[in-house]
């Protein structure tokens, strides 16, 4: 099992006026926003969202890790930002790894 981080997901408008995901376990995929291992690839990232308690606009807070064990997993760490493929729409929204 991958470590899990906190993370806080930052939903297009688009998917906010279609509603949100409702929680639970979603895996997508994400690309890192910053040069370094693993930056020319996407990865499988495991999203636990926890129940939508938020008001709508505001980001969704879940625990995140790969999928798989073949990853760069010290780059998710406090102040990483991913890409994640938003399935609703299409569109590639910002993840923040918080710890």
């Amino acid at each position: 099992m991958q470590k899990a981080h906190t993370a806080r997901t930052h939903w297009s408008d688009e998917q906010l006026r279609l509603g949100l995901p409702s929680s639970g376990r979603r895996t997508d995929p994400a690309w890192f926003t910053e040069p370094g291992p693993g930056s020319e690839e996407g990865w499988s990232l495991v999203c636990e969202f926890e129940p939508l308690s938020l008001s709508p606009g505001k980001p969704t807070m879940a625990r995140v890790s790969f999928m798989v064990e073949n990853t760069p997993h010290d780059r998710l760490r406090a102040g990483t930002r991913l890409q994640l493929f938003e399935q609703a729409t299409r569109q590639r929204v910002l993840v923040e790894i918080l710890d």
